[in-house]
């Protein structure tokens, strides 16, 4: 079964739970993002044939005011003949990193896929190759997961987040390992204990003063490495988010240069 069947069955089984236990109606459904003139199966075979697969766990859908609705935010970079004027030209800013939120994602993602021992990328260092970040993000597959598939506010509550955690986070460990990603962002401290309770102890490996770990797999396999992360729409400034990640990733690879 492909990947898209597989999400669509799991995001069947999360709405019927979510009407059963009177936890809302409407429903995010998320994933790969996709991609203007790319299928679904393209990006899919992209996203596994990559180095590094990178998926970012989000709180959840911010929509303001009292109307809520469905929403499919796989689609944000990519247009589609349902969407209105306003839509388009939303999207089109997300592709243009006009949205500080996206900005910052896109930055992230550049960074961690272009670090190595030789080349740190300091924020700075992003910034001066712009339109080079512009285009990677719209050509490279990542993937962005809401914990919570119920759209919210502005601001989500901690012990909102973490009843939700609880009560369907059997689903939410299902469709991360249906992504299958080597690099997970956690833009909480909530989701990064959730998710790294979800392996095994003993795979686990502590960066020491970091926020961080890594998940040694058995075989040939490279190792799934685990970020605790700010949320990219936090107040902090776009250095500050970007080096709450970096930071950790640089430190895993000295000592991964060093052998440990």
């Amino acid at each position: 079964m492909k990947m898209k069947e597989e999400l669509e069955k799991l995001f069947d089984e999360w709405k019927n739970r979510l009407k059963e236990n009177g936890d809302g109606d409407f429903f995010t459904k998320d994933g790969l993002l996709r991609q203007n003139n790319k299928s679904d199966e393209q990006i899919e075979e992209e996203w596994f044939s990559s180095e590094k697969r990178i998926l970012i766990l989000l709180k959840d859908q911010n929509q303001d005011g009292s109307q809520k609705w469905d929403e499919d935010i796989r689609d944000w970079f990519k247009d589609t003949s349902s969407d209105c004027c306003k839509s388009l030209q939303q999207k089109q800013k997300n592709r243009n990193l006009d949205i500080q939120f996206i900005k910052r994602i896109a930055f992230l993602l550049w960074g961690l896929s272009k670090a190595d021992k030789n080349s740190d990328w300091q924020c700075n260092d992003v910034a001066m190759h712009f339109d080079e970040v512009k285009e990677f993000i719209n050509k490279q597959p990542f993937a962005l997961v809401e914990c919570k598939k119920t759209p919210g506010n502005g601001c989500l509550d901690d012990k909102l987040l973490k009843k939700h955690l609880h009560d369907y986070g059997d689903l939410l460990k299902k469709e991360i390992d249906i992504l299958n990603p080597n690099m997970i962002i956690c833009t909480s401290q909530h989701i990064y204990d959730f998710v790294v309770k979800s392996y095994p102890k003993e795979s686990i490996q502590t960066l020491e003063g970091h926020n961080s770990i890594r998940i040694t797999q058995n075989g040939n396999k490279p190792d799934t490495l685990i970020f605790c992360s700010y949320h990219p729409s936090d107040r902090y400034g776009d250095e500050h988010f970007y080096e709450g990640v970096m930071n950790h990733y640089r430190e895993y690879l000295r000592n991964r240069t060093n052998g440990a």
